[in-house]
């Protein structure tokens, strides 16, 4: 019966006339203003916490300080809306376009999503700070992370490039203590190389300034891994002679230590000084003059770092030097001649050291050590019994003896029944097999020299000093004898 009713004309017409009807009647009641629901579809929110954007600053300044950077909203819109969006999608800017190097109070600006209103900004009006830009240059440093493999140490970094440039807000760059970059080392048995090493900037107290702008931001860095290495003092020593008429009045080196490189085993047997060779003749008047000269590496290193220095040298004519006179204490005293008999003993000065009082350039005289004066007694050919001894004295150049150069003398010990080192075949100890007298020669004189690198100035030599020593404890009970 229903498919008759279908299949109806008449039916069929007033079943679409009632689909109209329905359809009309929920369009217009939903659009309707009078429908109580719709006014209370619009609410109030408050939204906090909303960050402050600063836009359209020149990028020759840079924002320092704002009285606030996070702000309240109060805003207005359908219920619907307000529920649907988050805290990011309200945003609050600050318009720095037109703002110079100073201090100004601005408005805020609303940047809310369609369909909704502001209705207040707490605060509505920021103060901020704004500064020039300026831009230093900062020397590299590389540090290094982890230790080298064992027995391995490691050299100076060589930097590409040496220098960057920060740039940063005037007052903060005052603060920038250090510009480096880390490289690991951990377990390395040869150079580490890198290529890109990013750098940072560091305040005094080690904390990183992130708003520090480097230029270029990355080095590259070579860090040597040698098999190790010990710090010396370096030692200024000279050839060649300087123009008649002319002295020399200071030399400065730019550093005073240098780093040996040698194998582990070597490394304790390293002692005394790095030799820097300074060729007088090269200095042909008087001023003040820079000269380059290079580290001589010690025997049983592998190389010396750095392997050059440069000298700061002053020459002047004879007599316008300022001269001083000063007391070396303990200079060691060396005896030559005693062969291996063992059997001198130095008796006086009983600290086998000596005072010398010498004078010359005030800067050259202020420099010295007592290792860089050498006394040497010459006991070859004496009889047994005791014996006053001249030394020879030697000393660096441009350096004499003070007081007019005053006779230097110690008093030495022949034990009894020893054979001297150097005697006569015929017995006569006054005179050698050549008619000549047995007395040293020089005894006594003053000589210069270079000044004597490291401690083993004063280093007796073979059967010298220590040995005496040696032969004087042997012989205790016999010292007072003839």
């Amino acid at each position: 019966m229903m498919d008759r009713w279908f299949n109806n004309a008449t039916f069929s017409k007033i079943l679409a006339l009632l689909i109209s009807i329905l359809l009309w009647a929920m369009v217009h009641l939903d659009s309707s203003t009078t429908s109580p629901g719709i006014t209370t579809a619009y609410d109030n929110k408050t939204i906090k916490d909303v960050a402050v954007q600063a836009t359209g600053l020149d990028d020759n300044y840079v924002l320092t300080a704002m009285s606030t950077d996070r702000v309240t909203l109060q805003v207005r819109g359908q219920r619907s809306l307000l529920t649907s969006f988050f805290t990011d999608d309200y945003k609050v800017t600050i318009d720095l376009s037109n703002v110079k190097a100073g201090t100004e109070t601005l408005p805020l600006r609303a940047d809310l999503p369609s369909g909704v209103e502001v209705m207040s900004i707490n605060p509505s009006m920021v103060t901020v700070t704004v500064e020039e830009k300026k831009t230093k240059s900062f020397n590299v440093t590389i540090a290094t992370d982890g230790e080298p493999a064992a027995g391995m140490r490691l050299g100076t970094p060589s930097l590409h490039p040496a220098a960057v440039d920060v740039t940063l807000a005037e007052s903060r760059l005052e603060a920038v203590a250090s510009v480096r970059g880390t490289v690991d080392v951990s377990g390395a048995k040869e150079n580490v190389t890198e290529r890109r090493i990013r750098l940072k900037a560091y305040d005094k107290n080690g904390q990183e300034i992130e708003e520090a702008v480097i230029e270029p931001a990355t080095v590259s860095a070579e860090v040597p891994v040698v098999q190790g290495y010990k710090t010396l003092p370096i030692k200024v020593s000279y050839t060649g002679d300087l123009p008649d008429g002319l002295v020399l009045a200071s030399v400065k080196p730019s550093v005073t230590e240098a780093s040996v490189y040698a194998p582990t085993s070597a490394l304790s047997g390293l002692t005394g000084n790095v030799t820097a060779t300074l060729d007088l003749s090269t200095l042909t008047e008087a001023g003040t003059k820079k000269v380059e000269a290079n580290l001589t590496v010690p025997v049983g290193a592998k190389s010396v770092a750095p392997a050059s220095i440069e000298l700061e040298v002053t020459v002047a004519p004879d007599g316008e030097v300022p001269t001083i006179q000063r007391t070396i204490e303990n200079v060691p005293i060396q005896t030559n001649g005693a062969g291996n008999s063992g059997s001198i003993t130095i008796v006086s000065p009983d600290s086998q050291t000596m005072n010398v009082n010498i004078n010359g350039p005030e800067d050259l005289v202020n420099e010295l050590t007592n290792n860089d004066i050498i006394l040497v007694a010459d006991v070859a050919g004496l009889t047994p019994g005791q014996h006053e001894v001249p030394l020879q004295v030697t000393l660096p150049k441009y350096i004499s003896l003070a007081d007019g150069g005053e006779q230097l003398t110690i008093t030495v010990q022949v034990q009894e029944g020893s054979e001297p080192a150097a005697t006569d075949p015929e017995g006569d100890t006054g005179t050698n097999s050549a008619g000549q007298s047995n007395e040293p020669p020089n005894a006594g004189s003053v000589q210069e020299s270079e000044p004597v690198d490291g401690p083993a100035a004063g280093d007796a030599p073979e059967g010298g000093q220590d040995a005496n020593q040696q032969g004087g404890q042997d012989d205790a009970p016999d010292a007072s004898q003839p």
